[in-house]
């Protein structure tokens, strides 16, 4: 069976719908409900009251949006993607990156099998037409919203498997083998799904804005079209077709979805009602701002998943603030060198440094290497002496004093010519991995964080990569005007040159510097099939700081920043592996190919 066994369900609906209850009385309000005896709510029963479908609802949306973004899975995406790290690797972000993946050790923590939670949106929406208290009106617009997040759920697998099994109803003990153990859909009908789900429901929704606190509205379904089509339509122009059609969409086809993403992507950018934040002229704080700007305050956000702090919040302030800053636990997120050599400078200069000038031979300015690099890196990269609540963050391990001896105390100062107090050596987990951290959506305000006291909404959808998607659609379906004017309205709010023609060097680059840490470099790689330029066979580096007293610089050199670890990706990791368990439960599921 696809969902979960029945009589696991069975057992489970009295704690869930008790679960459902507390929910409605802690979240909603619903202080009539207060002296109902929770045994005797059915799970059908819900559907009567709307402050129980509503936390139904809620429940639903937990369970589908995006599950990565707080405590110690954060960065699991960025990890894979190599973007950053975790600090250690015992953390499971760290874990994915150098597991192997095969049919014997399943897809591990990249798995995204949510048939459960299809079979609670599916009884929803078999059910909720039937209730007798709800109005019309009201279950439209509920029914739409579920199916967005079917579609939602739906596109999460087949970003990781290709081809998975579509269920639109819900399975029961008593239907025949051939209901019950479903084969694989192709990769095409789920995403042709996911279009016509999310086209079917779009008149559904009101034009009003609601994504950015958290609940889908027309343009949330939009983003979903604008994004699903264009991965449906790079699999298609830069995979190959595998048996079946289970992995792989036809070569002939990449336009149509190409067009679909433009045309969702067009609708959103011609609403007028999104705008890329752009005020004053410090871009490196105005870029920052764009993920600390909650709710509707927030132009950018299309469609965000909610925090709040302590009551549902997470830990990215505690984990990623730097050492010697207040926070317990720390520096968690090492950002790799290889990734930041595609921040390109602002006079126009590639952001590549030729390595063969990292040397103990040569000595840079900061202020140039790093401080007049692309805003955008500048908003999410600490680097050394990156101003952070009122102090300088430091990652060189050791200072060449003007005699050439050198002194390497972390708890030992001097003055500089300058003024400035700086240690002989930074705080070690400053430096441990590659002596970059992570600093995008960290709130400088958090002085003293704790565990679950951030607040950050995770944003999934915003109109930076509305335009970025209409840009890459545009290139393909040769609206080269279109495609340049978007990139150069991104490249205009970060304070970089702008570009006087389009290539697809040029999209890639700059999808992955507007997109940075935000859960996308990975699977891009993936739907433009290069990710082995990228992943395979690579030792990543970080960087090792001498400061230098006499000359007021700094001696850049490379290390190892994964401890000496290869890389491995393999042309079959474009999908993951299905497990032994997965396959055993269900006959007709057919594996991936390459496992």
């Amino acid at each position: 069976m696809l969902e979960w066994d029945y009589n696991k369900i069975k057992k489970l609906k009295m704690k869930k719908t008790i679960y459902l209850l507390i929910c409605c009385l802690a979240f909603i309000g619903c202080e009539k409900q207060l002296d109902l005896d929770p045994n005797f709510i059915s799970e059908a029963s819900i559907f009567e009251d709307q402050n129980l479908t509503e936390a139904y609802i809620a429940d639903l949306y937990q369970r589908s949006l995006f599950q990565y973004a707080t405590n110690q899975n954060m960065g699991l995406f960025a990890a894979m993607g190599a973007e950053y790290i975790n600090f250690a690797n015992w953390q499971q972000p760290n874990q994915a990156f150098r597991r192997a993946y095969t049919q014997d050790t399943g897809p591990g923590p990249l798995d995204r099998w949510n048939y459960g939670n299809m079979r609670d949106m599916n009884f929803l929406l078999q059910n909720i037409e039937l209730s007798e208290n709800l109005d019309a009106d009201y279950i439209k617009a509920k029914k739409a919203e579920v199916r967005f997040l079917r579609a939602y759920d739906y596109f999460e697998m087949a970003k990781r498997f290709g081809g998975v099994p579509i269920l639109e109803r819900v399975q029961n003990r008593d239907d025949s083998y051939e209901e019950l153990y479903l084969p694989r859909n192709t990769e095409q009908e789920v995403y042709d799904f996911i279009y016509n789900e999310t086209q079917a429901i779009l008149n559904d929704f009101s034009d009003d804005k609601r994504g950015a606190n958290g609940r889908a509205d027309k343009y949330a379904v939009l983003m979903l079209q604008s994004r699903a089509m264009l991965y449906a339509a790079s699999i298609a122009k830069n995979g190959e077709l595998g048996p079946n059609g289970v992995v792989g969409i036809p070569a002939g086809l990449a336009n149509s979805y190409y067009q679909k993403s433009y045309d969702a992507s067009k609708t959103i950018i011609d609403s007028g009602m999104f705008s890329l934040i752009d005020s004053g002229n410090d871009k490196v704080a105005n870029y920052a701002s764009i993920f600390l700007t909650d709710g509707s305050n927030n132009s950018e956000t299309i469609f965000a998943e909610v925090y709040e702090p302590i009551v549902r919040g997470h830990s990215l302030d505690l984990l990623g603030t730097p050492q010697g800053f207040g926070s317990t636990w720390n520096s968690n997120f090492p950002v790799i060198y290889d990734f930041v050599e595609l921040f390109d400078f602002t006079d126009g200069r590639s952001g590549k440094v030729s390595r063969s000038l990292l040397t103990a031979s040569n000595t840079w300015d900061l202020d140039d290497f790093f401080g007049n690099r692309d805003p955008r890196f500048r908003a999410s990269v600490f680097y050394p002496e990156s101003e952070w609540q009122n102090q300088r963050v430091w990652f060189h391990n050791r200072v060449i004093k003007p005699d050439g001896s050198t002194a390497n105390g972390v708890n030992n100062t001097f003055v500089r010519a300058d003024g400035v107090e700086m240690p002989e050596a930074s705080q070690p987990r400053n430096r441990r991995n590659t002596s970059l951290l992570l600093r995008k959506r960290l709130d400088e305000s958090n002085a003293q964080p704790i565990g679950n006291a951030s607040g950050q909404d995770y944003i999934i959808y915003r109109y930076g990569e509305t335009l970025l998607n209409y840009a890459e659609a545009a290139f393909y379906l040769d609206k080269q005007g279109d495609a340049l004017s978007a990139i150069n309205q991104i490249r205009t709010r970060a304070g970089m040159p702008l570009r006087a023609a389009i290539t697809e060097d040029y999209i890639r680059q700059e999808r992955q510097v507007e997109l940075c840490f935000e859960d996308h470099r990975y699977w891009d790689l993936i739907r433009w099939r290069i990710a082995p330029l990228y992943l395979d066979g690579i030792r990543n580096q970080g960087l090792v700081f001498s400061y230098v007293e006499a000359s007021d610089e700094y001696i850049i050199t490379l290390k190892n920043a994964e401890g000496g670890f290869t890389r491995s990706f393999g042309p079959e990791r474009y999908y993951l592996p299905f497990g032994n368990g997965r396959l055993a439960d269900n006959p007709n599921m057919v594996q991936n190919p390459g496992y």
